[in-house]
Parts: structure tokens; sequence; C-alpha cells
């Protein structure tokens, strides 16, 4: 009886402990989330006026209108032809839902389809930091990340397998002479 009456006083002890730990834990986190509220509160950030679509009007009229002004620069900037470049925003823009020019939360027009594939070619061909391209496009940092790697996924899934396949040996061979012709140098 001694052993089953010392395990009952254990079990007690036990289940007295586990209570006010839990009691504790509750206690605990009930005080930390009034903590976080007031917490939160004050660490927001100012909410940074943007203007997408000032933007975009911007650099419709810099690179995309009749009268551009630069028009000569494009492909240097781009590092493409204007005329391959609106062909793959067409693409996107008509099979990615991302790449649609949609409205936010707050009823306001979010980012277009070609300030998406702007900052992504354009951060793509510079390699520059995502941050660099605030002052142009206004992107936070994070969106520029976003339409990287969404235009991408979505150049794979859309040329992928026409462009991304592996060169077949009369492809190596075209390549051999294309370049023996434009170096002479014959056998590099």
């Amino acid at each position: 009886m001694s052993s089953s009456s010392s395990s009952d006083s254990m079990a007690v002890e036990n289940a007295k402990f586990i209570g006010s730990a839990m009691a504790k834990t509750v206690t605990y986190y009930q005080n930390r989330l009034g903590e976080t509220s007031c917490a939160r509160s004050k660490l927001r950030k100012p909410l940074l006026r943007r203007n997408h679509e000032a933007r975009h009007d911007c650099l419709i009229k810099d690179y995309f209108a009749d009268d551009v002004i630069y028009a000569v620069k494009f492909q240097h900037r781009f590092r493409m032809r204007k005329s391959l470049f609106l062909r793959t925003v067409r693409n996107l823009e008509g099979r990615f839902l991302y790449f649609q020019w949609k409205m936010d939360a707050r009823r306001k027009k979010g980012f277009s389809h070609i300030q998406k594939c702007t900052a992504a070619i354009r951060h793509l061909a510079y390699g520059m930091g995502a941050n660099k391209w605030d002052e142009y496009f206004r992107m936070s940092e994070r969106t520029v990340w976003e339409c990287v790697y969404k235009f991408c996924k979505a150049i794979c899934l859309v040329h992928g397998k026409r462009y991304l396949c592996k060169p077949t040996i009369n492809d190596i061979h075209q390549l051999y002479t294309m370049h023996e012709g434009n170096h002479e140098f014959p056998r590099m």
C-alpha cells in the first residue's frame, strides 16, 4: 500500500507542477501578446506613396511611346531589341496572372506588366542589387526579387522546350563553323 500511496502522491505532485507550468506559460504568452500589440503599433513603418501609375507613365514616355526619349539607348539598356521585349511582355501577360495589371487590396493599381518585366530584365542585365531600382521603378527590394523570380520561372515554362534544350551534334557543328568564319581561328 505504501508504494501505491507514494505513487499516487507523486502523480498529484506532477499534476500540480504541470498545472502551474501551464498556468505560467499561458500568463507569459498573454503578457507577450499584450506587449507585441503595443510594440507593433510603434514599430510600423510609414506608408510609402510609390505612385505606381505615374512611374508606369514615365517608363512608357521614356522607352515605349511614339516620341520616346531614349529610342537609341533601348537596346543598350535592355540588352535586347524592343520588338523582342514587347513580344515577351505580351506572352507573359497573356499566360500568367502575376504579370497582369491588377488592383491591390486598397483599390489602387499595382505595378504594370511592363514595369515588372522591365525591372526583372534590367536587374538581370546589370546584375545590381534589387534596392538600386527603387529610384526609377519605385519598387521595393522584395518586389524586384519577386519579379525576377517569377519572370525567370515564366520564361522557362514558356520557352523552355524550344530554347533550353541540349544542343544536338548538328547544332554544335554549326556553332563551330560559324565561329571559324567570324574569328578565323580554325579548330578553336
